[in-house]
């Protein structure tokens, strides 16, 4: 797994699809905090389910799966869906 910055998360986004990979944030501290720090990079909505942290904008739909690890938090799985073209 490659360690990112929370400075990076908004790279981390194209289109609908989360395009990092499996990657830790090392400056998070748990999954709330990279739900917050993914609303601020991304805008729309996050919250945590679980060990799922969910990004809702008004045209996609992305879950990560993810786990506190020692340093920061590990996206380990990624969904995303919806429609970034105008229709």
């Amino acid at each position: 797994m490659k360690v990112l910055s929370v400075s990076e998360l908004k790279r981390c986004v194209e289109g609908c699809r989360w395009v990092c990979g499996a990657a830790v944030f090392a400056d998070v501290g748990g999954a709330a905090e990279l739900a917050l720090a993914l609303k601020k990079a991304l805008g729309g909505e996050a919250y945590v389910n679980g060990r799922d942290v969910h990004l809702i904008s008004e045209r996609c739909y992305i879950v990560l799966t993810v786990e506190e690890r020692a340093g920061g938090v590990a996206v380990r799985d990624a969904l995303g869906w919806g429609s970034v073209e105008e229709s």
